[in-house]
């Protein structure tokens, strides 16, 4: 029994002691010492790499414009009114901007409301529109300059119907996907305080700028005419029913002074009617007038409550910035991980060498 155990041999343990594990540190850091006119260059040379990189990289203009939305609401009569003074909402105005700011998130971005931007002119000294002006910067044009049909294509003289070729209509809607895919984002700020950001990130200053700016005006006038359409078009009714009433009204105040007979001949006592007809004719007409009033003005006051508030908060001005990393955090960046990549590769010769 004591040759069996004195045969046994305990198995060496792998592990290392953390006196050990400093030793091998210190050694390593005293091999890279030797090492540093090689680390230096390799951080020279990842500076130089990152100034590389600098020069390359494409412009990034960030345009944005942060706004808004207050919903009006004709409803909640009282209770609504005095639960709001207590801090409750039992279904008024907040759950309905927040439903609402929804559906403008949806609006924004629509294929009715970009493209209608992108046909506009890019100033008034230029017949040239955003999305030619999209074509250019992002070189589209450029690499389509030995296709025929693509060739020549732009959006600055449509005809007069606004009416585009099969070409011009498939061009723009592939602009369109790429500018919602890649260049422009919406999205809430804050939603409980329904502020929303609309932001574009291009190559362009130009571009940036005016496609965020007009995205929001056309957004904010579709959204107000799709809440106010059915009372908007009631108030123009009676508008235009009053403007009648008024001219009609006139018009009989002055016939009834015309018809009017002073110190009349009681044999001529006929000639009276005429005059009373027209007074009679004028105080209906007066009357019907009166009531359409009232109801032109209740109507504007419902216009009014039904009609969404869009408050523009921030809103993109030249210049703007150029979003590209700086040249020293890029070189310093790239300085390090060359630094880095010659440790690691040091690290593994070692390791190679003593396996």
């Amino acid at each position: 029994m004591e040759n069996i155990s004195n045969n046994i041999q305990q198995p060496a343990s792998d592990e290392i002691s953390l006196k050990e594990l400093l030793d091998k540190i210190k050694t390593f850091w005293k091999y890279l010492k030797t090492k540093w006119l090689q680390l230096f260059i390799a951080g020279i040379i990842g500076g130089l790499l990152g100034l590389g990189y600098y020069y390359m990289q494409s412009p990034k203009y960030t345009a944005a414009c942060t706004f808004i939305l207050e919903e009006k609401s004709a409803g909640g009569g009282g209770l609504a009114g005095l639960a709001s003074s207590f801090g409750f909402d039992i279904g008024g105005a907040m759950g309905s901007t927040l439903f609402a700011g929804d559906n403008l998130l949806e609006i924004i971005p629509s294929k009715n409301i970009v493209e209608k931007v992108l046909l506009s002119k890019v100033d008034s000294t230029s017949n040239q529109t955003l999305a030619d002006l999209f074509l250019e910067f992002t070189k589209l044009k450029q690499s389509w300059a030995k296709k025929e049909r693509l060739a020549n294509i732009n959006f600055a003289a449509l005809p007069a119907n606004g009416q585009m070729s099969l070409v011009q209509d498939s061009v723009l809607n592939d602009i369109y996907g790429k500018v919602v895919k890649t260049y422009l984002g919406v999205d809430w700020v804050r939603k409980k305080a329904s502020l929303i950001r609309v932001s574009v990130t291009s190559k362009n200053e130009k571009f940036s700028k005016y496609l965020t700016e007009r995205v929001v005006n056309e957004a904010k006038i579709l959204y107000v005419t799709l809440k106010t359409g059915t009372s908007q078009a009631n108030v123009n009714r009676l508008q235009k029913r009053a403007d009648s009433l008024y001219a009609l009204l006139n018009n009989k105040s002055y016939q009834a002074a015309e018809t009017q007979v002073m110190n009349v001949n009681p044999v001529m006592k006929p000639a009276i009617v005429a005059a009373e007809i027209s007074v009679r004719d004028k105080t209906v007409i007066a009357t019907i007038y009166a009531e359409v009033m009232k109801n032109l003005e209740t109507s504007k006051i419902l216009l009014s409550q039904q009609t969404p508030v869009i408050q523009i908060l921030d809103k993109p001005e030249f210049p703007l910035v150029n979003g590209k990393y700086k040249v020293s955090t890029i070189s310093i960046i790239f300085s390090l991980l060359g630094v880095f990549i010659y440790i690691a590769f040091l690290s593994i010769g070692l390791i190679k060498k003593y396996l």
